[in-house]
């Protein structure tokens, strides 16, 4: 006689809920009285204001860089992209859009090696003094921006570095390393160190277990810490107007100037490319996410 399995009975009086599919969540309780359902609707407008707030001059700037007549105005008084076609045909936004690109990359590069080794160094150290470090890398978040800029004037001048581009790309790189730190500082306490005990024990070196282990669980963190290090350096103006001179001629400090001297549509052309390039990056950002994220179920 065969043996069929069957669920125990319930005990009486008890309760019998269905079983939630998995990966599913409880749906949330709906407001039911009318002071609820009055502070659900409230607090949906206050957040739909805000985000109107926010996203409404973005939107406006873009129209803006469609217009067809020769200076500002709006609502539109004609579609046209003659202003894009004029901006990538002067050689003077062009260059300072292609400078700002090269400043980035090389800001994030060293921003994304020294926040990792550094985010990399704490998490493995038992010194007492590894809070002060932390807070000293930390800490360009912390100074007002207009400071940091009259820093970088007075230090840039006394070694006669205004305007190299090098050197903005280091000034730059300082803002990034705090993002990288705190992105893959948060992704180490989360890493089992035991998976580079296991790596060490059967033979790999620190090296290669730093390769092979370490890292590759890091890559969101530190792709993550580089992008935000990219877009700083990429659209920050107010410590380039204390350091380009007239040799480092950036994008934004390009809008700068032509804001004070030349109100074109041509503006709206350029900052509809810094909203791009950095949603774009953004939105590269989770592509990359959700990618890696499939890969690792499979």
């Amino acid at each position: 006689m065969s043996t069929v399995d069957m669920a125990a009975p319930a005990a009486p009086g008890a309760e019998t809920r269905p079983a939630r599919p998995p990966g599913r969540r409880r749906d949330r309780r709906s407001p039911t009285t009318p002071l609820e359902r009055a502070l659900h609707w409230g607090l949906r407008g206050v957040v739909t204001l805000v985000l109107g707030f926010l996203v409404t001059p973005i939107v406006i700037v873009i129209l803006e860089s469609f217009n067809s007549v020769d200076y500002l105005s709006f609502p539109l008084e004609g579609w046209s992209l003659r202003h894009y076609r004029q901006f990538f045909a002067d050689s003077a936004w062009v260059d300072a859009t292609l400078l700002s690109a090269r400043i980035a990359v090389v800001s994030a590069l060293i921003a994304t090696v020294v926040g990792t080794v550094a985010a990399w160094g704490l998490a493995r150290s038992k010194s007492r003094g590894k809070g002060l470090v932390f807070a000293l890398l930390y800490s360009p978040l912390l100074i007002p921006i207009i400071v940091l800029a009259m820093s970088y004037y007075f230090t840039f001048a006394d070694y006669k570095v205004i305007g190299q581009w090098q050197f903005i790309s280091v000034a730059y790189s300082v803002m990034g390393i705090p993002y990288v730190l705190v992105a893959v500082s948060n992704a180490l306490q989360q890493f089992d160190p035991e998976l580079e005990n296991a790596a060490r024990t059967l033979g790999a070196g620190m090296t290669r277990t730093l390769l092979r282990i370490t890292l590759p669980s890091l890559t969101s963190a530190i792709s993550a810490g580089a992008l935000f290090a990219f877009v700083i350096a990429f659209d920050e103006a107010v410590i380039i107007l204390f350091v380009s001179g007239s040799g480092s001629v950036t994008l934004p400090r390009k809008l700068w100037d032509a804001v004070r001297y030349d109100l074109t549509p041509t503006l709206a052309v350029a900052g509809t490319i810094l909203i791009a390039v950095c949603v774009g990056l953004f939105l590269l950002s989770e592509l990359m996410k959700i990618l890696r994220e499939r890969r690792e179920r499979r």
